[in-house]
């Protein structure tokens, strides 16, 4: 089976899902990770294939924290999901399933009606707080 893990964000979010690639090829699938281009050593270095994602979330961070105005704040973010959902949806092609974190989750589910594949939510961290696990960068 061909699997694609789909991922966006920093080395934390890739990471984890390396560890799944590796348990998931050696059970005798093809996979690939869909990350960022930063992350292509990491993955490869796995011998997961990499599928990259348009877009540098430091960079998107960088513009977010100098914007001259919230309008442009969103005008900035709106661009990065632009480019990562056709990123999305260009490494989705030729999947036999797709496994996704969180964060690019609509993005992948949209891409996996488009082609008629399934998707399936692979949430390796907690997607909202809880009292064991509060927000990164959370104080005590």
């Amino acid at each position: 089976m061909r699997i694609l893990i789909v991922t966006a964000g920093s080395r934390g979010d890739v990471a984890p899902y390396t560890g799944l690639g590796r348990r998931l090829l050696a059970a005798g699938h093809e996979v690939a990770v869909a990350a960022h281009p930063p992350f292509a050593g990491l993955v490869g270095g796995c011998g997961l294939d990499h599928r990259p994602l348009p877009g540098d979330p430091r960079e998107l961070i960088r513009t977010r924290a100098e914007a001259a105005s919230w309008e442009e704040a969103r005008a900035a973010m709106a661009a990065f999901l632009d480019r990562l959902a056709d990123g999305v949806v260009a490494a989705a092609d030729g999947a036999d399933l797709v496994l996704t974190a969180f964060g690019p989750a609509a993005l992948s589910r949209t891409a996996g009606e488009a082609y008629g594949i399934p998707v399936i939510g692979t949430y390796l961290a907690p997607a909202c707080a809880t009292r064991e696990f509060a927000p990164p960068g959370a104080p005590g």
